[in-house]
């Protein structure tokens, strides 16, 4: 496997085990051991996040419902991989097939670049009730500097960049989203107004996953069931391949446990705070 490429980063966990485990000097993810992918994930999640991005989001006590929430993420680089052969897709469908069998509702954060990609998974998505489509930036570019090596979006570009999202989303869907989830999570107060004042309402997430870059689904099972609550949002991917590996292994194993622990799934804006 070759090592995790910090341009192409989608899920802001997924590189923080990256550069927190040591893989820019080699190490692959797969081969760390499970204690320090969970360490990792404790430091990461306890300290929040850092340059101005959401912050893990409180949970109300009383439902037993939880969001899952996937992300559809495309950069200019991942893009160019894809049309060079260099990956051989950005969408894992038995993820989606697997929700729509289950009868499991979800949000999907989708990123413009992504959505013109696989346009027919798009509609697909705005066919069925289960699902709710919201809107992840058009490039996946960072809204501030020095958001975990993202490109930076230009201030004079980020209205821009968020309207064209929209237009292709809603051209696809035949809805206008209502969500919007920033790229990596990194954003400004400034950044915060512009998407409110655009009829908005910004969805951050609980905890992420971990299953961006990780082979270890073992590891991402544990966290996630040992960290579930009612009413939280968990970041999951659609890319599969290199991208989120074992998303589709993941999900499949966590369900019917959180089932069994009186767990209901739920859109975000089926949640009381997004209603």
């Amino acid at each position: 496997m070759e090592h995790l490429p910090l341009n192409e980063s989608c899920n802001l966990l997924g590189l923080k085990l990256y550069l927190l485990s040591g893989l820019q000097k080699g190490v692959q993810l797969q081969k760390l051991s499970m204690r320090k992918i969970a360490i990792t994930i404790a430091l990461i999640v306890g300290s929040g996040i850092i340059n101005g991005s959401a912050q893990p989001m409180q949970v109300k006590s009383g439902s037993k419902k939880i969001a899952l929430t996937f992300d559809a993420c495309m950069t200019r680089g991942m893009l160019e991989r894809l049309e060079k052969g260099l990956d051989k897709s950005l969408y894992d469908p038995s993820i989606i097939e697997y929700l729509h069998h289950e009868r499991i509702a979800a949000t999907l954060f989708i990123s413009g670049l992504w959505a013109e990609k696989y346009s027919s998974a798009v509609k697909d998505f705005a066919s069925d009730t289960l699902f709710e489509i919201g809107n992840h930036s058009y490039g996946h570019k960072g809204f501030v500097p020095n958001c975990y090596s993202l490109p930076n979006l230009p201030n004079n570009d980020k209205r821009n960049d968020i309207l064209k999202t929209q237009e292709v989303l809603t051209n696809l869907s035949g809805r206008k989203p209502r969500l919007f989830r920033f790229p990596g999570g990194c954003y400004s107060p400034s950044d915060l107004l512009l998407v409110k004042n655009m009829g908005l309402k910004v969805v951050g997430w609980t905890f992420p996953s971990g299953d961006a870059f990780n082979y270890d689904s073992k590891a991402v099972i544990q966290y996630v069931l040992s960290n579930a609550k009612s009413d939280a949002i968990i970041v999951f991917h659609l890319s599969g391949g290199r991208y989120a590996p074992r998303t589709a292994e993941i999900i499949k194993a966590i369900i019917p446990l959180l089932r069994k622990q009186g767990y209901e799934f739920s859109r975000v804006s089926d949640l009381p705070r997004y209603k």
